[in-house]
């Protein structure tokens, strides 16, 4: 027996050599305890840790350099140890001589040496004091962040990797009306609105693909359920070691900007407007306007100084040619007024209901002559109870202007109505010829101010184009639309609609 005791003796002697050796070779604090808890061997930097030499540390109980806090989960874990036969990891603070203390991450295994049948426990303990100051760094750079993103004015956004919201700021809270986890992930697409969608998902995904920095202007949803327009941006994040972290951004509101350029738009194109209706007015004045006023003088001359030597036949036609010019240049200087008046919003509107029946016919009555003239037959294909309610010097002005143009595009025995067709809330009033009618190709121009299309009539009739410019403004002012159906040679018929009459 004496020899076998011997023997185990010197197996233990040589396997605690063979630790020995073994742990100083580890890269961390290594620690060999008993059953009992006690520590019967550690290497170097085990000593440098708990800072007391190998033979003040051989013989005691490894709690003791445990926090009396943590006392309880350190004898769970190696009790788990026992149990398992796994590795245990557990992260405590340890006890150093001169009450100071570090954290660390400590590796627990337990292990039953076959040659001498004891179990011993092997702690691998690192100091995670750098690691615990890198976290505390960090939590409080991201305190620092928080609280800085939180007073910006601006909405504040960081997406992982993924392109996954992590964090938006209060700003971007307060804005939606959202909790956090509502707008976190990909959930503020939810908001965007569904035009933007598309284009705003392809160029956040075409970001993160290429990792370049972008900008996008979209609308987005707020608390009020309006939409207003956001213009986002992102830039990469990336680590110390240009590792791709994700990106953080910044969503401002562009909605009044934006309002802005859309009125800067509106007045621009009001600019362009009014440029050609003054290009047009002027051209009218000095071409127009000036080209019958001067035939009217030499007509007149013509009479002043050869009255007495001119046969009576052509003192009449003499006669005949002035009053055709006066009365084309009265009627294009009461439109020329007419259209001035629009232009400077000095034109009221004085809406009443308006029987169209005796409206129609007491036009027809002013352009009697001309209808004989030419011999063109006039039909009205209106009810009696058809009214509008409409402004009357406006309407007048219209009524005229398309009458005038029927009469004056009209062949010698062609035909011209005046009919109507009603709706709801509205009359729809057709003025139909059955003259030269219109190409295709002109016809989107006939209202335009900034298109100067006029051509003669049948009996080489003089106009300026400017009617139908005005008869559509006079329209317009009132609350409905005008249009146009032509064909070369099948004559026209020229549509508006009026607000219905109130019974």
């Amino acid at each position: 027996m004496k020899g076998h005791e011997n023997i185990s003796k010197d197996n233990v002697d040589k396997n605690k050599e063979y630790f020995s050796e073994l742990i100083e070779l580890f890269p961390s604090g290594f620690f060999v305890l008993d059953q009992e808890e006690i520590i019967i061997d550690v290497n170097r930097l085990g000593q440098s840790l708990v800072g007391e030499n190998k033979e003040e540390i051989l013989g005691k109980n490894f709690s003791k350099f445990v926090i009396e806090n943590d006392q309880n989960q350190f004898q769970k874990i190696l009790e788990k140890a026992i149990q398992t036969s796994q590795a245990q990891t557990i992260e405590m603070i340890i006890k150093v001589t001169g009450n100071n203390y570090f954290p660390s991450f400590t590796i627990i295994k337990y292990k039953v040496l076959p040659n001498i049948e004891k179990g011993f426990y092997f702690l691998t303990i690192v100091d995670f004091t750098q690691q615990k100051v890198k976290e505390e760094l960090i939590r409080d750079s991201e305190a620092r962040f928080e609280n800085m993103a939180n007073t910006a004015p601006v909405m504040i956004w960081i997406a992982d990797v993924e392109g996954l919201f992590s964090f938006v700021n209060k700003v971007w809270l307060e804005y939606s009306g959202d909790k956090i986890g509502d707008q976190l992930g990909m959930n503020w697409l939810k908001n965007v609105h569904p035009e933007d969608l598309e284009n705003l998902l392809n160029n956040y995904r075409n970001a993160f693909r290429t990792r370049n920095p972008f900008t996008f202007e979209f609308k987005f949803r707020g608390k009020n359920g309006k939409y207003e327009w956001m213009m986002i941006k992102g830039t990469p994040r990336r680590s110390r070691d240009n590792i791709f972290m994700g990106f953080i951004g910044s969503c401002t509101n562009i909605n009044a900007q934006k309002e802005f350029e859309e009125k800067i738009k509106k007045v621009n194109s009001e600019l362009v407007e009014i440029n050609a209706a003054k290009d047009k007015f002027f051209s009218i004045i000095s071409h127009d306007l000036r080209s019958p006023l001067g035939g009217l003088m030499q007509i007149l001359e013509i009479l002043d100084e050869s009255y007495e030597s001119l046969e009576k036949e052509e003192k009449l036609q003499i006669i005949s040619e002035a009053s055709k010019t006066s009365k084309m240049v009265f009627t294009l200087m009461e439109n020329l007024l007419e259209w001035s008046r629009i232009q400077t919003g000095k034109i009221p509107y004085e809406p009443k209901t308006i029987k169209l029946i005796p409206f129609i016919n007491e036009l027809e009555s002013l352009y009697n002559q001309n209808l004989k003239n030419k011999q063109v037959t006039f039909q009205v294909n209106i009810e009696p109870e058809i009214s509008v309610f409409a402004d009357i010097k406006m309407t007048n002005t219209i009524l005229r202007n398309l009458i005038s143009n029927a009469i004056k595009f009209s062949n010698p025995g062609g035909s011209i109505s005046v009919s109507s067709e009603s709706s709801k809330d509205s009359i729809t009033i057709k003025v139909k010829d059955t003259g030269v009618g219109i190409e295709e190709k002109y016809l989107d121009k006939l209202f335009k101010t900034d298109v100067n299309y006029s051509t003669e009539g049948t009996a080489k009739e003089k106009g300026t184009g400017l009617g139908l410019v005005l008869c559509k403004e006079l329209v317009e002012k009132q609350g409905g639309k005008i249009w146009v159906e032509s064909k070369k040679n099948l004559g026209s018929t020229f549509y508006f609609t009026l607000p219905a009459g109130k019974q």
